[in-house]
């Protein structure tokens, strides 16, 4: 009597290879990319070759059918979410039996597994899943499947839409009108209004004292994300000379004020957003951006530097076992923050790491992303105390339009001159969030024009100005 062999299923997973095994074979190209991995386990072929078309800029969605199809490729973070959001979408096709290359958007994508996501029947605990995870990965399957149209491998695939146009103000031309027009893909989950909400002030203070208690640079990494607004990835990329080591040669642009107004204006380009210029030292090399740095915040990076660093990094050449060793091992230590401990460089998810641990007890909600909103938040709301007569009016005459409209232009123009160049990357909608925190803040409807365009834009495909 034959025994049969029970088969394993292996659930999909997103792995990324030794890019120096894949250069030394001549495939440099794709070495930075994910790829998957199904459940014989085996490589996907069909899916690993529609992230390398994305991965190299070779196809898209916004350009399909046209003669130059070729596009600036994603960011690395962009690329690792594709492929996990592709990836679940073909370990629920292997669950459920179904043929990822046959899917119908209506049946099979919205009804099937948008449906049993939002019910929570596929998801990790049998809860229904945030309409951003689920609008993400539904998304990239119908990307996924218009690739497959493209390349011969399936029927044509048909994408309901939906346009709405709608009358809003120019942003190049005060006081003139613009029709915008809106197409949505039909069938997304609507996704709530973001809402701008801090800890309160006392609190996030005592947080940062026990931060610093702990380990005092962890302290002023979060301190320095909290003065500027960088991001995690840029603070744990930030170089030993990205403040200039010679105080002489820093660029001070309000040194004619007392030192507590002062800032240093300073180059960041390490773990950036935007496109990938190459890589240093383990850093993708992106657009490179000015900031301003506070001065009083600029004297403490250099104190550390000078005073602290050294132990951390004598603690590293530990290490080495000869003079030459220890001579590579300095020359590659390019990062201003070291572990005290080990002398290893913080990356991104160290931070995350020490600014959500235990010990520290985090206001709920509290992360290195809405430390940036925070700081934006308060820099706007320090620049309305010195409108002082225009927030005053905006107290006192709640129901005046005109007051209204004045103060929205307003906080308009200072997003766009002062938080966006801080932070270096602002869309819309998020200058739609920080007026929204200001309304909520001061307890008036400003009435938006563009709330309109805000709820549409969770839905938004692209957005064309039509004459």
């Amino acid at each position: 009597m034959e025994t049969s062999k029970r088969l394993i299923d292996y659930p999909h997973r997103v792995v990324y290879p030794t890019q120096g095994f894949l250069k030394e074979r001549g495939f440099g190209r794709v070495a930075h990319l994910p790829f998957i991995i199904d459940s014989r386990p085996g490589y996907h072929r069909i899916a690993n070759q529609f992230l390398i078309d994305l991965g190299l800029g070779e196809w898209s969605a916004g350009t399909r059918g046209l003669e130059q199809a070729s596009t600036m490729p994603p960011t690395e973070a962009t690329m690792h979410n594709y492929a996990h959001w592709l990836s679940n979408y073909l370990e629920y096709c292997h669950a459920r039996g179904k043929d990822p290359l046959k899917a119908d958007y209506k049946i099979d994508l919205i009804q099937s597994y948008q449906g049993e996501m939002s019910t929570g029947s596929w998801s990790r605990d049998n809860t229904g899943l945030a309409a951003k995870t689920v609008n993400s990965r539904v998304e990239v399957a119908c990307m996924f499947l218009q690739w497959a149209v493209d390349k011969g491998l399936r029927e044509p695939f048909h994408i309901p839409k939906v346009r709405k146009s709608f009358i809003a103000d120019s942003r190049e031309s005060s006081g003139a009108r613009t029709t915008k027009t809106v197409e949505a893909r039909r069938g997304k989950v609507r996704e709530s209004k973001r809402r701008l909400g801090f800890p309160d002030e006392k609190e996030i203070g005592a947080w940062l004292s026990r931060v610093r208690g702990k380990c005092p640079v962890e302290g002023l990494i979060a301190e320095l994300i909290l003065e500027t607004g960088v991001r995690r990835a840029e603070a744990a990329a930030w170089r030993m000379d990205t403040l200039p080591l010679d105080t002489d040669e820093w660029d001070v642009v309000n040194q004619n004020r007392p030192i507590e107004h002062q800032a240093v204006c300073v180059k960041l380009r390490y773990k950036t957003k935007g496109h990938s210029h190459g890589d240093d030292h383990g850093d993708k090399i992106g657009p490179e951006g000015d900031i301003l740095l506070p001065m009083q915040m600029a004297l403490k990076l250099h104190e550390y530097r000078q005073k602290v660093r050294p132990k951390a990094l004598t603690i590293a050449l530990r290490q080495a076992k000869n003079v030459r060793e220890a001579k590579i091992l300095r020359n590659n230590a390019v990062h201003l923050f070291l572990d005290p401990d080990t002398g290893e460089r913080y990356t991104g998810q160290k931070i995350y790491d020490f600014w959500r641990s235990k010990s520290a007890q985090r206001p709920r909600g509290w992360s290195p992303h809405l430390a940036r909103d925070f700081w934006a938040c308060s820099t706007l709301w320090k620049h309305l105390e010195e409108q002082k007569a225009l927030l005053e009016s905006v107290i006192n005459n709640k129901l005046d339009p005109s007051v209204l409209k004045i103060l929205a232009l307003d906080i308009e123009g200072f997003i766009q001159l002062t938080i966006q160049r801080q932070l270096r990357h602002i869309s819309r909608e998020t200058t739609m969030i920080y007026l929204q925190w200001v309304s909520d803040r001061l307890g008036v409807n400003m009435n938006f024009q563009e709330n309109y365009m805000q709820q549409l834009s969770e839905e938004d495909i692209d957005v064309k100005n039509n004459e």
